[in-house]
């Protein structure tokens, strides 16, 4: 029996078990389907956070609308949905499905633009546009507060909020001390190789530094083989996560900055709880773990221009990016994550950059190949080779909640009801163990590590994703007193990576590049500013 035999039949027994697991109940849980409907009332939260619960009265029928992207949990979901609407039929819960990040977040700007009442009744917070705090402002999605307190029929009477791992819920704040949503999942970038390119090439083990990944990518060349796949097109470019990685590392002494403070209008006792603790130290990636940053003193910390956007640490940034980019697979300008998914799982690109949800489907894919497929790894954002003052520390990456479930204000009190209902369901152990272990089976998204207690998933899986498990997590925030657009506005994401692709095509200079881009950055923060009236003073609201 090869390798790949016993890979596939370790994962088929891991999944055998999970689901026995799960239907059993063996987490200490019970059986939360039954014990919702056994007490005869399922457990609720109206829109302005209360907790209630149906006595038995007859409902009327209605549709909930939960929003995803393609392959993220959907054959799990939509058996969550299935599984819902036995234990209530008068609810009917469509998983509606959009194709990618970019026309996500339109859409539902437009729609809740419009009144909100054709928008999707659960969202994914991290994919809406906007800050969740402006989110939250403009009547987009729910506080959460009292609804993550509420005791929880489907698990016992547990809330989500001790229902949910711990260390995580500091993630789960905005600027103004509100909860927006619900970690459902950890997500992590990082590097996808393949073991037999590898060796053909003579690379034994894996680049730690990007000194070291840069050689092995020429051997993998040499060899006439893509080193790299990774797409750079809009709405596919994953780049993105490596320069906010970069810009995390060279801005990290600067975080305590952007972050709300005593004194400012914004601050509250939870806030003030968290980012009391936060002390930058170089060597340690969790100094700021869970820190709530406030837009306004990030917008006052790029007026200040302690930061030098065509500096050392810029130019150094993006001469690596560029010389990774003469390793991609032709036409990466223009070709969409799928395409260059497909050059690195048929053989034909050595490494593939992007995120810990593509663990499932390459699980699935290399089962479907058999014996014509390849051992595989991964391995992390690489550091320096030589110790740079302008990088201090080690890099950090993405190890944050990935999957952020947020409900949508809607003027419909039921039917925020209803939205809030399904979410208590869906975070019960066994419902979402089931959606675990059936999206792996599906070949789908698992972002990563579950956050719901209870939930574990196979060894084979974690095994897997041992290679995105950076120190820390990256600050977003902080890149955007480099490279602006700090609402994500689309056309203005296109804008950037135009300006990106200019310098990496030799049509610009690396001078030239950061100059343009320093005063995009400007046109976009400056508007920015104007849009939110703030007056960078964070003791003023706004």
């Amino acid at each position: 029996m090869n390798v790949r035999q016993k890979t596939a039949l370790l994962l088929a027994s891991s999944l055998a078990v999970a689901s026995l697991s799960a239907c059993s109940g063996s987490n200490g849980n019970g059986n939360a389907s039954s014990s919702a409907s056994d007490a005869g009332a399922s457990s609720s939260v109206s829109a302005s956070g209360t907790a209630s619960a149906s006595a038995g009265e007859p409902k009327a029928k209605k549709t909930i609308v939960f929003s995803t992207i393609t392959n993220y949990y959907t054959a799990g979901l939509q058996l969550a949905a299935e599984d819902y609407q036995k234990l209530h039929p008068e609810t009917t819960v469509k998983i509606d499905i959009v194709s990618d990040n970019t026309t996500y977040q339109t859409s539902f700007q437009a729609k809740m633009a419009a009144g909100g009442d054709d928008a999707p009744d659960i969202v994914h917070a991290n994919l809406l546009g906007d800050t969740p705090a402006n989110n939250v402002k403009k009547g987009y999605i729910l506080k959460l507060n009292d609804f993550v307190k509420a005791p929880n029929a489907y698990n016992n009477g547990t809330t989500l909020y001790d229902g949910i791992n711990g260390d995580y819920w500091p993630y789960a704040y905005t600027a103004d001390g509100d909860i927006f949503m619900l970690p459902f999942d950890l997500v992590g970038t990082g590097f996808y190789y393949n073991k037999d390119l590898f060796a053909k090439a003579g690379i034994t083990e894996t680049p730690t530094t990007w000194e070291d990944l840069f050689a092995d990518l020429q051997k993998l060349k040499d060899q006439k083989i893509i080193p790299l796949a990774m797409s750079q097109a809009t709405g596919s470019d994953y780049e993105g996560w490596m320069v906010g990685a970069f810009e995390d590392w060279a801005n990290r002494s600067l975080i305590p900055d952007i972050l709300v403070q005593p004194g400012d209008a914004r601050n509250t006792p939870e806030v003030e709880a968290i980012n009391g603790k936060v002390k930058y130290d170089p060597n340690d990636p969790f100094f700021d773990i869970g820190a709530v940053v406030d837009a306004e003193r990030t917008m006052a910390l790029w007026k200040s221009g302690k930061y030098d956007p065509v500096g050392p640490a810029e130019q150094k940034i993006w001469s690596t990016l560029k010389q990774l980019s003469t390793y991609l697979q032709p036409g990466y300008a223009t070709m969409k994550d799928a395409d260059a998914y497909q050059l690195f799982i048929s053989g034909k690109a050595a490494a593939y950059w992007n995120g810990s949800w593509q663990v499932g489907q390459i699980l699935k894919d290399q089962q479907a190949l058999g014996d014509k497929g390849f051992e595989w790894g991964t391995f992390k954002f690489p550091g320096f080779k030589e110790a740079d003052p302008n990088f201090p520390g080690d890099p950090r990456g993405i190890l944050v909640p990935g999957h952020q479930l947020s409900v949508t204000a809607k003027k419909d009190a039921d039917t925020v009801a209803r939205a809030q209902d399904f979410l208590q369901f869906l975070y019960s152990p066994e419902e979402a163990q089931k959606v675990f272990t059936t999206t792996i089976e599906a070949g789908q998204f698992v972002q990563g590590p579950s956050l719901v207690k209870g939930v574990t998933l196979p060894d084979v899986v974690n095994s897997y994703l041992d290679g995105f498990k950076v120190a820390g997590n990256m600050n977003g925030s902080i890149g955007q007193i480099a490279n602006g657009n700090p609402a994500a506005e689309p056309n203005a994401t296109a804008e950037g990576k135009s300006l990106e692709l200019q310098y990496y095509n030799d049509k610009i200079t690396l001078e030239q590049f950061l100059q343009k881009k320093a005063e995009y950055t400007k046109k976009t923060n400056e508007k920015y500013i104007a849009d939110n009236k703030f007056d960078l003073d964070p003791k003023t609201n706004p």
